[in-house]
């Protein structure tokens, strides 16, 4: 194969990876889904390498506290 056509593959091969990869997301958006939040989590506790590990954990600490707050609402019916 020619130096360009290596090069070609190369790029080819990073670009479907990046593209095929879940995009990023923030603890507000982790926080709405606590479900991802808990697999992500899990994931990265397990030894994945990823760049959203922190905001999982922090998406899913803010999700687990609106549900106490929400528990708490109830109970004494406050807002």
């Amino acid at each position: 194969m020619t130096r360009v056509r290596t090069l070609q593959v190369g790029a080819f091969s990073v670009l479907t990876l990046v593209a095929c990869s879940s995009p990023e997301r923030d603890a507000a958006a982790f926080a709405v889904d606590p479900e991802a939040a808990v697999r992500t989590v899990a994931e990265c506790e397990a030894g994945a390498r990823r760049s959203d590990c922190e905001a999982a954990r922090e998406g899913l600490a803010e999700a687990r506290r609106q549900e106490r707050m929400d528990a708490y609402a109830q109970t004494f019916g406050e807002p």
